[in-house]
C-alpha cells in the first residue's frame, strides 16, 4: 500500500509538473525560443542602437570640454584685446584667471550632491534634459559681461549644469552598454570632452571669447531641447523603480534574444535590494561603500595634483612659461589633440587590458614627462643651454651658456613634454577614477555616491587649479612641474596595491 501511494504521488507530482510547463509564462516562452538564436548581423544592429544612445547622450560633454578649454581662449584674448560684447573694457588679474578655470570645479562641490539626488529622483534622461537650464544662464551671463565677477558667476553657474550632466550622463551609460563594451562606452564622455577642447581652441583662433560664448550656450539648448527628449530612460533605474513592462522592452532592445530577462530582472533587483525603499540613502553609509569612496577619494587627489585639470585650463599658460617652439595657439591646439588622442587609444584598449594597468602606464608616462620638463624649465631659467659637440669619435654633452650660437635648439622640448603628458593623462589617470565611481557601486545608490566621490574629485580640481600661480611663484616652474610627477609616483604605488579591477564585472 505504501509503495502505491508513492506511485500515485509521483504520478500527481509528473503530472502537474506538465502542466506547468504546458502552461509557461510568455516571457518565458520567448526567451526559451530566442535563446541563443542571435546572428552576428543581428548583434551588430544591437551594438549600433547601443552606440546610437551612447553617442546622443555623450553629446553634452562635448560642451563640458569646450568649457573646460574655455579658459584658454579667455586668457589669450585678454592679451590681444580686452573688450566686451558691449564694448566696455574688462580686466582680470592674474587670480581671477585662475578663479575662472577653478570655479567650474568649484560649483560642482554642492552641484554633484544635489545632482546625485535629482538623478536617483526623477531619473537619468529627465536629468540630462535639465542640465540646460543653469547651463543657459550661465553661458548667458558670460556673453553679455562687462566686468570680470559677471564671468566667474557664469562660470559658477556653468558649473551647477556640468554637474548634473556629469551625474546623469555616466550613470546612464554604465547602465545602457553591455558588460563587454562597458568600458569604451564610458570613455564616450571623454573622447567627447576631448574634441570639445580642441574645437575651442581652435574657434578662439578667429573668434573672441564672448562669441565662443554665445555658441556654447546655443549648442547646451539644442542638446537639452532636441537630442536628450527622443532617448529611453535607464531600464535598470526602471528597474528599480518597479516599471518592469518598460524595463523589459528596453532590455530586449539592448541586450538582445540570449538573455533571460526573468534572471536579469532578478539579478537587478538582488543588486538593489534598497531600491525601492524610501530611504535610498541609508546604503551610502555602509563600511564597505565607504571604503570605496575613500580608494576614488585617493585616486582623484592624484590625479589632479598630476596636472590633468590644470593642463586643460592652462595649457597656453604652462606653455608660454616654459618656451614656445611654435605660435602658442598651434602649441595649445597639439596638446589638446593629444588628449584627445589618448583618449581614444583608452577607448580602445581599456576593455582589453582593465583599468589598473591603464593607470599605472599613465602615470609612468606622466613622471618622466615633468621630470624632464621640470629639467628643461630648471635649465632654461638658470641661462644655461645644453650644447651637442659633435668631434671625430664622439659626441660629447656639455652646458654652456645661453648666449653661444653653437648650440642646437631645444625650444621643443616643453610643446614635446606637454604633449606627452596630455597624451598620458587621458590614457588613464585623467577619465578612470570617472570611471570607477560608477562602477564601483549598484543602481541604488549609484547616482548619489558617485555624485559624493566626483564632488570630492572637483573639489581637488579646483584646488589644483587656484593653486597654480601661487605654487609656480613659490616652487618656480620647475619645483611646480617636479611636484606633478612626485603625484604620479605616488599614483603608481598607491595604484599597484589598492585600485581593484572592474573589467568584466557585471555592476547591477
Amino acid at each position: 500500500m505504501e509503495l502505491i501511494s508513492y506511485v500515485n504521488k509521483l504520478d500527481m507530482t509528473d503530472e502537474n509538473d506538465m502542466k506547468i510547463q504546458a502552461n509557461p509564462p510568455a516571457n518565458q516562452i520567448k526567451d526559451e525560443m530566442n535563446k541563443g538564436k542571435e546572428s552576428p548581423s543581428e548583434r551588430g544592429v544591437r551594438y549600433a542602437k547601443q552606440l546610437t544612445m551612447v553617442f546622443a547622450a555623450a553629446v553634452g560633454h562635448f560642451n563640458l570640454g569646450m568649457a573646460l578649454g574655455w579658459p584658454n581662449v579667455l586668457a589669450s584674448g585678454l592679451q590681444t584685446s580686452n573688450s566686451t560684447l558691449f564694448g566696455p573694457q574688462i580686466h582680470f588679474e592674474d587670480w581671477e584667471v585662475d578663479m575662472a578655470a577653478g570655479m567650474l570645479f568649484f560649483a560642482t562641490i554642492p552641484g554633484f550632491p544635489c545632482a546625485g539626488w535629482i538623478v536617483a529622483r526623477i531619473g537619468r534622461r529627465k536629468s540630462m534634459m535639465l542640465v540646460a537650464v543653469p547651463g543657459a544662464i550661465g553661458w548667458a551671463l558670460v556673453l553679455l559681461a562687462i566686468n570680470s565677477p559677471m564671468v566667474l558667476v557664469g562660470r559658477f553657474a556653468g558649473g551647477l549644469c556640468y554637474a548634473l550632466l556629469g551625474a546623469s550622463v555616466r550613470t546612464y551609460l554604465a547602465e545602457i552598454s553591455d558588460v563587454s563594451i562597458r568600458g569604451a562606452v564610458s570613455l564616450s564622455t571623454e573622447v567627447m570632452k576631448g574634441i570639445g577642447a580642441v574645437t575651442v581652441i581652435g574657434l578662439g583662433m578667429v573668434l573672441t571669447w564672448y562669441y565662443v560664448a554665445a555658441i556654447l550656450l546655443g549648442h547646451l539648448l539644442f542638446y537639452g531641447v532636441c537630442v536628450v527628449p527622443f532617448l529611453p530612460e535607464s531600464p535598470t533605474y526602471l528597474v528599480v523603480r518597479n516599471r518592469e513592462e518598460e524595463a523589459r522592452r528596453l532590455l530586449r532592445l539592448l541586450r538582445g534574444p540570449d538573455v533571460n530577462l526573468d534572471e536579469e530582472i532578478r539579478r537587478l533587483r538582488e543588486m538593489n535590494t534598497n531600491g525601492a525603499s524610501s530611504n535610498e540613502c541609508s546604503g551610502v553609509f555602509t563600511r564597505d561603500v565607504l571604503k570605496k569612496c575613500m580608494v576614488i577619494f585617493g585616486l582623484f587627489l592624484i590625479s589632479n595634483f598630476c596636472s590633468t585639470e590644470v593642463i586643460k585650463a592652462n595649457a597656453m599658460r604652462m606653455l608660454q612659461t616654459s618656451g614656445l617652439a611654435l605660435e602658442k595657439d598651434v602649441s595649445t591646439i597639439l596638446v589638446f589633440v593629444l588628449l584627445l588622442a589618448g583618449n581614444v587609444t583608452q577607448a580602445l584598449i581599456l576593455d582589453k587590458i582593465g583599468r589598473r594597468k591603464c593607470i599605472i602606464v599613465s602615470l609612468i608616462l606622466i613622471m618622466l614627462s615633468y621630470v624632464i620638463l621640470g629639467a628643461y624649465t630648471f635649465l632654461s631659467s638658470s641661462d644655461i643651454d645644453i650644447v651637442l659637440l659633435e668631434t671625430e669619435k664622439n659626441i660629447t654633452t656639455i652646458l654652456v651658456d645661453e648666449s653661444s650660437s653653437a648650440g642646437i635648439s631645444w625650444d621643443w622640448m616643453p610643446t614635446a613634454c606637454l604633449m606627452t603628458a596630455a597624451f598620458a593623462i587621458s590614457l588613464g589617470i585623467g577619465p578612470i577614477p570617472w570611471l570607477l565611481s560608477v562602477e564601483y557601486f549598484p543602481t541604488n545608490i549609484r547616482s548619489q555616491v558617485m555624485s559624493l566621490c566626483t564632488a570630492v574629485g572637483n573639489m581637488f580640481s579646483f584646488a589644483s587649479v587656484q593653486v597654480y600661480s601661487p605654487m609656480q611663484t613659490l616652487l618656480t616652474p620647475a619645483g611646480l612641474y617636479w611636484s606633478y610627477a612626485s603625484f604620479a609616483a605616488i599614483g603608481i604605488v598607491y595604484t599597484c596595491f589598492i585600485v581593484t579591477e572592474t573589467k568584466g564585472k557585471n555592476i547591477g
